[in-house]
């Protein structure tokens, strides 16, 4: 048995796609009994069904009421927890649904990009003490409005860590790659899968483009230390184990390379270095939940200056509408993507950033804007060059 009493289990959509991989997810599901005595399952919607209903409501509207998007939305992970429900009970286990709300999962913040700040314990907690397999529904919770609210892209992953937290509990999150590795291996094929790896390198990795996990869960599982393990659905490989320390990657001053697509630069011309205006800009796109990510200011003549960032292509018709009421001259970049390279090593060891350089200039390979944290430092890069970039950098770091 393990040192804990019980597990937070987390399936997505791609393991819980149709009724015949329902049912083997409930097998996996029922032998995990024999390791621990409390089973809490986390589920995303069916396959592809949350972007069905997203299609589905563009056929009503083209711009649809959020509120009621989150409505549409949380019904998908119902689907899903009421038949998985339904498959461990007809293979003889005690088991039972639970929504977002009826765990009183609180959130706050906008619709359809809700924030998590407290669950009921004592509601699973009941069900648990009873021997049932508990299911609930990820991606959604409720405001203090009593509205349904979802959590926004990789929710479930949040929804799993959040009760992980409350109930002190490790959290094994189940999906369609064997782990984390050093390079997206849809990018290329001959990636290495990492076993151990730190809270932060994690972080980093999620918050730069790696999609195998949502970058708040890592950052919630950090700070409440819950163990998390990512593998394969089918669990028969071993997976990548994530904790406060991981395993020291002193022989390569790089683990991973990261690749964010759908990126959007954006380039508004000033006069002059007016604060006010820099600040209000900000503030309007923070007050739209518009995230932005890198940011710099250039000066190039006393009446020329230049600001610029990068945001997610989606935030294109806000970011549009938001600096056109302020009357700025403006510009987009598009068809860009966000390279970035991480390690704990980094902040230890020197000449990385200065090697990337080189090798860039080597390649001819120009870059957009550059930033640098302790252990990551990321280009963006026309979408033309990533692939090529890539290749350069897995040669020379050896990933």
């Amino acid at each position: 048995m393990s040192e804990f009493d019980g597990v937070v289990l987390k399936y997505g959509g791609s393991s819980v796609a149709t009724p015949e991989k329902i049912s083997q997810v409930a097998d996996r599901i029922i032998k995990k009994k024999e390791k621990y005595k409390n089973i809490i399952t986390v589920v995303s919607a069916m396959g592809k069904s949350t972007n069905d209903l997203i299609s589905l409501s563009r056929e009503i509207s083209n711009n649809p009421n959020k509120r009621e998007m989150d409505m549409l939305l949380s019904t998908g992970e119902q689907v899903t927890i009421s038949l998985l429900a339904m498959a461990i009970t007809a293979k003889g286990h005690k088991a039972i649904s639970l929504t977002g709300w009826q765990v009183r999962m609180k959130t706050f913040g906008h619709h359809m990009k809700s924030k998590i700040t407290s669950l009921d314990k004592d509601v699973i907690n009941k069900y648990l003490q009873e021997d049932y397999i508990v299911i609930i529904a990820g991606f959604q919770g409720i405001n203090e409005n009593d509205d349904i609210t979802t959590l926004g892209r990789g929710g479930s992953d949040t929804s799993a860590v959040a009760i992980a937290a409350t109930l002190g509990y490790p959290c094994e999150i189940y999906t369609d790659v064997k782990g984390i590795y050093t390079i997206d291996p849809r990018v290329y094929s001959k990636a290495r899968k990492l076993d151990e790896l730190s809270y932060e390198e994690t972080l980093e990795m999620a918050s730069l483009g790696a999609k195998v996990i949502e970058p708040r869960s890592v950052e919630l599982a950090w700070k409440y230390k819950v163990p998390l393990y990512i593998a394969l659905n089918t669990n028969d490989v071993k997976g990548t184990y994530i904790s406060e320390e991981g395993k020291k990657m002193e022989k390569n001053s790089i683990t991973n390379i990261s690749i964010m697509d759908n990126i959007l630069l954006v380039n508004i011309e000033l006069k002059n270095n007016n604060v006010e205006l820099i600040n209000n800009i900000f503030v309007k796109l923070g007050s739209e939940n518009v995230n932005i990510d890198i940011i710099s200011q250039n000066k190039f003549s006393d009446d020329k200056y230049l600001i610029s960032f990068t945001t997610t292509f989606d935030n294109k018709f806000i970011v549009t509408e938001i600096l056109n009421n302020l009357g700025l001259n403006f510009n987009f970049i598009e068809d860009v993507s966000k390279v970035s390279i991480i390690g704990d090593s980094m902040r230890t060891q020197a000449g990385v950033a200065s090697r990337v350089f080189e090798l860039l200039s080597q390649g001819s390979i120009e870059f957009h804007q550059v930033s640098t944290s302790e252990i990551s430092i990321s280009y963006v890069v026309d979408d033309y060059n990533v692939e090529r970039m890539v290749d350069i950098l897995v040669k020379e770091f050896k990933l």
